[in-house]
């Protein structure tokens, strides 16, 4: 099964994490899709994005099967996802996020980096993975720019999972909807956007990014570097490895 859907129609492209019995857990390789998928260097440049996922939940972070089988993939998932997080920032056309079910670590930090997120008023949001010895700082670099520095804060240390109305107030989540309509509105909005000329939304886009810091890669630098000693620690692996076994037995 290809865990990664792209179709072209009219000006959009829709990009559908297609996992759906493992939540759409990102794996390095999905990951890898993804950065491929959001390269603006194609033939064909989409005047928006649509980033959706199937089954009932649009991402439940990291695949930790896999870091249980190799701890050494834990860095490897980080590096990866903040290549994702910054092309979806830095690519010209305004990506649009539907933000369903739940969206946990990893699948927050790509919420955060979507310009555009429709956000179910149940769906789950957080980062509760400093339970695992894992920092959630990959996401920083968008989260700081979209929620401020106060929620951003709270929601990347206290590791609680809020639902949309909760995490809507901190400012999360552009349009806040009904869980069943989320797919809907973020269709409908991804496509009133494609319909437009391009050329004056990717401006925006560019001075939005250069006047907050998006184009400076160095943001992206530190926070994934400064993961790198816990990713590669025992703590991490510990505890990944005990979760995982809790969850399976």
């Amino acid at each position: 099964m290809n865990q990664l859907l792209i179709e072209h129609d009219a000006g959009l492209t829709v990009v559908t994490l297609n996992n759906p019995d493992q939540r759409n857990a990102l794996s390095v390789e999905l990951l890898q899709q993804m950065a491929r998928a959001l390269d603006p260097a194609t033939d064909d440049e989409p005047h928006a994005i649509l980033l959706r996922g199937n089954g009932p939940a649009f991402c439940a972070g990291f695949d930790l099967g896999a870091v249980v089988d190799d701890p050494c993939v834990l860095q490897d998932l980080i590096v990866a996802l903040g290549e994702v997080t910054h092309r979806m920032r830095n690519h010209p056309a305004p990506i649009v996020l539907a933000a369903h079910g739940s969206v946990i670590a990893g699948g927050c930090a790509i919420l955060s980096a979507a310009d555009i997120v429709i956000l179910g008023d149940q769906t789950k949001v957080g980062y509760p993975v400093h339970r695992l010895g894992v920092s959630p700082a990959v996401t920083l670099p968008t989260l700081l720019q979209t929620i401020g520095e106060g929620p951003a804060r709270a929601i990347v240390m206290d590791g609680r999972l809020r639902t949309g109305m909760e995490a809507h107030r901190l400012g999360i989540g552009t349009q806040l909807v009904p869980e069943d309509d989320v797919q809907k509105e973020a269709l409908e909005l991804a496509c009133s956007i494609a319909s437009q000329p391009s050329a004056a939304t990717a401006a925006t886009k560019k001075w939005m990014n250069a006047l907050d810091g998006s184009d400076d890669g160095a943001r992206w630098d530190g926070p994934i570097a400064g993961s790198k000693p816990l990713a590669e620690g025992a703590e991490a692996a510990e505890r990944i490895q005990a979760f995982w076994a809790n969850r399976r037995s």
